[in-house]
């Protein structure tokens, strides 16, 4: 095994173990009334549907078609902005801290529902003769979601007295999982970055990811909670099954898959780094809110 399939590796397992600890964690922390609750907001849920699969890619294509960038460059990057719904935006909303769980938990679970039939309909217009089986995106969204969620409940009602302990220790392996995850991925796709430095397809990918989280923000009208919520789901898109159309049905072309990487990468970690810094911005005041009721 070479170094950059080793970090390769490193990175995807870095991710599951990642998501899935989050979301079972969430699993012995809510209840199945309280998770599919947000499903009753149902002019935010249709909004999400309509921004998520129609309007970002739309303003993607817009985008990456309007600067001079390559027409391979351009349907990477492009397809790589397709799906919806990335099961990353769950860890992102709970390290936000100001964030809206259960919402984010059922928003995540419809969008990738949704992919089923958004993704295959853009990828054919992106590049003629694109497509993505259904069962490529259920079984992201079985491993990723509904399982661990599923065992995380069933957990949750059998063993109630250990799962506040046990949420602990998973949000603990979550959190390192992340890291050595981020670590790997920008490691092994280094190279990659650099060679487009001189390229409109880093500054593509920031606006792309900008404009998505802005315009989920914007769904969340007054409410903090739901603002930083819709904001971080819209924002962190589901880039793997673009790489997965890439990787299958284009044969792995480089002028595709470099851009892909590229803005898989970013639109990853820009949301992360915008989560921790409201949560950053949120402890304190837990805290001193904490303690003045001590005090008292």
């Amino acid at each position: 095994m070479s170094a950059d399939q080793l970090l390769t590796a490193l990175f995807n397992a870095g991710i599951a173990i990642s998501i899935g600890a989050t979301v079972l964690a969430l699993g012995m922390t809510f209840t199945v009334g309280q998770l599919t609750a947000p499903l009753r907001r149902v002019g935010l849920v249709v909004a999400m549907v309509g921004l998520s699969a129609v309007v970002i890619p739309a303003i993607a294509w817009g985008i990456a078609v309007g600067l001079p960038i390559k027409d391979t460059y351009v349907d990477g990057l492009v397809l790589a902005t397709l799906g919806a719904g990335s099961a990353g935006a769950i860890k992102a909303a709970q390290l936000a801290k100001r964030a809206d769980l259960p919402l984010a938990v059922s928003m995540v679970v419809v969008l990738q529902l949704v992919n089923i039939v958004s993704v295959p309909i853009w990828a054919g217009q992106v590049v003629s003769g694109a497509s993505l089986s259904a069962w490529d995106i259920l079984k992201s969204l079985l491993e990723l979601v509904l399982i661990p969620l599923i065992v995380g409940l069933i957990a949750r009602a059998r063993y109630a007295d250990h799962a506040r302990e046990w949420t602990a220790g998973l949000t603990k392996i979550a959190n390192i999982a992340l890291v050595i995850a981020l670590a790997a991925g920008i490691s092994v796709n280094w190279q990659t970055i650099v060679d487009l430095f001189g390229s409109w397809v880093l500054v593509a990918s920031i606006v792309i990811a900008a404009i998505a989280l802005a315009l989920g923000m914007l769904l969340g009208r007054k409410s903090a909670e739901t603002r930083t919520t819709t904001g971080l789901v819209s924002g962190m898109r589901f880039g793997s099954l673009g790489l997965i159309i890439i990787g299958t049905q284009l044969n792995g072309n480089a002028g595709y898959l470099g851009p892909a990487l590229v803005f898989t990468l970013l639109d990853f970690v820009l949301p992360l780094v915008l989560a921790i810094e409201i949560g950053r911005k949120t402890a304190p005041k837990t805290s001193a809110a904490a303690t003045a009721t001590t005090a008292s």
